[in-house]
């Protein structure tokens, strides 16, 4: 029996259909039943294209195009999702809630002509004097919705004013926030004789030794920063009638807990207004009395991957991040936001593009805060196209002008991926905005892939996200029952 020798690209050949037989009967076969509708997921392999309108069995397994990306061999795969027609949503007129014209006439010179559905169901609530949750996805208007109807209020019940003595509080997690939001309070606010100051970090000690005394309206705030002034007394809050957690999800971190609950319990006698992309993993056990009476505003986008913009998988390896990272850039023409999950990676990232000819700024939550702010108005004038950020550049900051968001490190964690994405199809933004994903063989980058696209498939909200508040109350409260229960149980024995 003669011996035949294959050539070594014969052997290449055979080892590429091998590749391929492999990675294709890794796969299921797509089975979904499929209504008339418009291409949604548009992947390489067709047979994994999905549409709008497709339905699956309960337990019927769901095809992923992200199924087996794990595995080396997966390199170059690609798939692509497309913004769906949006249902055209019903708008309302702010005079539907008796709100000032002057109010009206500054949020038309932002674009703002009229109450998104959203809106229209935020603000009658906060004018009753509910406590509120506001949850829905970021670019919403969720800030306006607040705003609106507290400024109103203000304008509405004129009372005499004691100095340093606010009656509107927003507590916010950082600086860049802090300015945001007060920059907009002030715009309403202003010309209806509103006074707004926004406090944060950086010069506290020096306020404390020289304090000021003024009329003070509305104060925006940092946590820190307004737990030593108020501390000290420079502040006193037991005025307030109105307390907002912006970024809600993040105050109820660790990092803010205990600063956010001496704040909160010198304002018990306010309206709390929380406010979030993503409904909080943790409640403070000082929020449980306010459960039975908080109002839900919730959004029924709230935790799904936003369908108004394209979004874009791409599977690589880590070697080639680089150069498919400044394929992108240099292709770019509009304002970019570029997102990586450490420091480091971001000052490194910021100074290849600059070897490279292409200026960029960064944004990381180690710098020093008016580097931070430099860098922030670089890309804001427009004196750069890209801002390379950490996750401190995506949750609530103003990104209006952001067309493109790369996640060069994709985040491993679905609520960093909603504020991520969520910095393009903003209100008032550009209709054709796009989002990049570069995927690696990450473990945990995968499984947040497979979740997305799995809630995109099946048109429901991301698993696992955050909890939900009400529930995460209600859950504190029973605790508390319980315990109070042993410890009367053990009285008795």
């Amino acid at each position: 029996m003669s011996s035949r020798a294959f050539s070594r690209k014969t052997i290449k050949s055979l080892f590429t259909i091998q590749q391929k037989i492999w990675y294709s009967s890794a796969l299921p076969k797509c089975k979904g039943k499929q209504e008339s509708g418009s291409l949604l997921i548009s992947c390489k392999r067709k047979e994994y294209d999905h549409y709008s309108g497709t339905y699956y069995d309960k337990l019927e397994e769901i095809p992923l195009a992200s199924k087996g990306w794990t595995n080396n061999k997966a390199r170059h795969d690609h798939f692509t999702v497309y913004p769906l027609p949006d249902n055209i949503e019903e708008r309302h007129s702010f005079t539907e809630y008796g709100i000032n014209r002057q109010i009206i006439d500054e949020l038309k010179n932002y674009g703002i002509k009229n109450a998104t559905e959203f809106q229209h169901r935020a603000i009658p609530t906060i004018q009753q004097g509910h406590h509120t949750l506001l949850a829905a996805e970021t670019g919403c208007g969720k800030t306006i919705s607040y705003l609106v109807p507290i400024i109103q209020k203000l304008v509405q019940t004129e009372q005499p004013k004691a100095l340093n003595t606010p009656k509107v509080v927003v507590l916010v997690p950082n600086r860049e926030l802090a300015y945001q939001i007060g920059d907009m309070a002030a715009k309403l606010g202003q010309p209806l004789g509103l006074s707004i100051k926004t406090i944060v970090g950086g010069r506290i000690k020096r306020n404390m030794e020289n304090p000021t005394f003024e009329e003070v309206d509305i104060i925006v705030a940092t946590t820190g920063a307004l737990s030593k002034l108020s501390t000290v007394g420079i502040y006193k809050l037991g005025e307030v009638q109105s307390l907002v957690l912006d970024e809600a999800d993040t105050l109820m971190d660790d990092s803010f807990q205990e600063k956010l609950e001496i704040l909160i319990k010198r304002m018990s006698q306010a309206q709390l207004v929380l406010v979030s992309a993503t409904l909080p993993k943790k409640v403070s056990d000082i929020l449980v009395p306010y459960a039975d009476n908080m109002q839900q505003v919730l959004s029924p986008r709230l935790h799904k991957p936003l369908l108004n913009i394209t979004q874009k998988f791409f599977r690589i390896t880590k070697s080639l991040k680089p150069t498919s990272l400044l394929k992108t850039v240099k292709t770019n023409k509009h304002p970019m936001l570029v997102f990586v999950n450490r420091n480091e990676t971001c000052k490194w990232l910021a100074m290849y593009l600059r070897e490279n000819g292409v200026p960029c700024a960064n944004l990381s939550g180690d710098m020093n805060f008016a580097i931070r702010i430099e860098q922030w108005n670089q890309f804001v004038k427009g004196e750069t196209n890209i801002l390379a950020a950490t996750d401190i550049g995506s949750r609530g900051l103003n990104t209006i002008q952001v067309r493109h968001v790369l996640n060069y490190d994709f985040p491993l964690y679905a609520a960093d991926y909603i504020h991520r994405i969520g910095r393009v199809g903003r209100l008032g933004s550009h209709e054709d905005c796009l989002v990049t994903n570069f995927i690696t063989n990450n473990e945990m980058e995968i499984k947040l892939l497979q979740q997305i696209e799995l809630s995109i498939r099946k048109n429901q909200p991301l698993t696992n996200v955050d909890g939900n508040i009400t529930k995460l109350l209600q859950q504190k409260i029973m605790r508390q029952t319980d315990d109070r229960a042993r410890k009367q149980l053990l009285k008795g024995t």
